[in-house]
């Protein structure tokens, strides 16, 4: 059975609008937005999109193996860390890792406790700033002590740091080292009177724990102003950042765009490794040469593959 060129062309028609939209699915899925909080695809307020193309930013659901040059990046756990959590992160500290613990509604605290930390994040309590504050008073500007990248390099050239409603931390014993405060005329909305400490340091076997009292100053909303975009390059700057995405209750790797993802990089991995790579090569070679225009398989008589008319005579087959 021959078929017609107007048939010929149907066919090359929906072939061409499967394979587009094949593509088109796959582009979509890779670099759709969501708007999960943290989410290295979430271009929003609340998103980490902008940090995570900068630096070498990896979202990870184990704790252990982690490379002991890396960052652990703790922001705003939902759920509780257990003690084998704990033993994880306190393995990865004493053989030289750095862990920066962000979070302002103490929620970190099983793992800061978990850890033997003498660092805590006060629990339902919040700071405001009428006078030092870079929009409102919610959201205050703290200052970084003087002469604390002696100690701390992480806090080198950074003077100021735009929070957003943070939580002071509170010390026990002398290992703590406060790195940021809130000025005198910040307060809790209990009343209480700053200064408070909103950032912290702790040496941890090899290791070095950072506590800050609050995880939006990484958002997109917020990393570029006062000198956040300096800390988080002091600290993510220098090698890979793992950011535990465990201990959500909604997560980047849990959401239906990452599990699309996710399968779409299993199936291509199960191709790429298997004799079906080349199946699937030849396959798409087929469907682009189903794709070339009738007058371009037509040579005239000094060989040349440039298109002529179409008769009537072949129209009809």
């Amino acid at each position: 059975m021959v078929l017609r060129v107007k048939d010929r062309n149907a066919v090359r028609g929906v072939a061409g609008a499967l394979l587009l939209g094949a593509l088109a699915f796959v582009l979509l899925v890779q670099y759709a937005p969501d708007s999960v909080a943290f989410s290295p695809n979430n271009y929003g307020w609340n998103g980490l999109q902008d940090v995570a193309s900068e630096y070498n930013v990896n979202f990870t659901t184990s704790l252990s193996g982690l490379p002991t040059k890396a960052v652990l990046a703790i922001l705003q756990p939902s759920v509780n860390y257990s003690s084998g959590d704990a033993d994880l992160v306190r393995g990865f500290l004493l053989a030289g890792g750095k862990v920066l613990v962000a979070d302002k509604s103490g929620v970190a605290n099983s793992l800061l406790r978990g850890i033997g930390s003498n660092i805590t994040i006060e629990e339902q309590v919040s700071i405001g700033d009428p006078v030092y504050n870079w929009k409102a008073e919610s959201v205050p500007t703290a200052l970084v002590l003087p002469g604390m990248a002696s100690t701390d390099p992480f806090v080198a050239n950074v003077s100021g740091l735009a929070l957003n409603q943070p939580s002071p931390l509170l010390f026990s014993g002398s290992g703590p080292v406060q790195l940021a405060v809130t000025s005198q005329f910040s307060e809790t909305q209990a009343g209480s009177r700053g200064p408070f400490a909103v950032m912290a340091s702790e040496k941890v076997g090899a290791g070095t724990l950072v506590v800050v009292g609050d995880s939006q100053f990484l958002l997109n909303s917020e990393w570029t102003v006062a000198d956040n975009s300096v800390l988080i390059g002091n600290l993510f700057g220098n090698g890979g950042v793992f950011i535990d995405a465990s201990h959500w209750s909604a997560s980047p790797l849990t959401s239906s765009t990452a599990q699309v993802k996710a399968g779409l990089r299993q199936a291509y991995a199960s191709i790429s490794s298997s004799p079906l790579r080349y199946v699937f090569a030849t396959a798409l070679v087929g469907l682009a040469l189903a794709l070339v225009p009738d007058g371009l398989t037509r040579r005239r008589e000094d060989g040349s593959l440039l298109p002529r008319p179409i008769r009537a005579t072949e129209e009809a087959g």
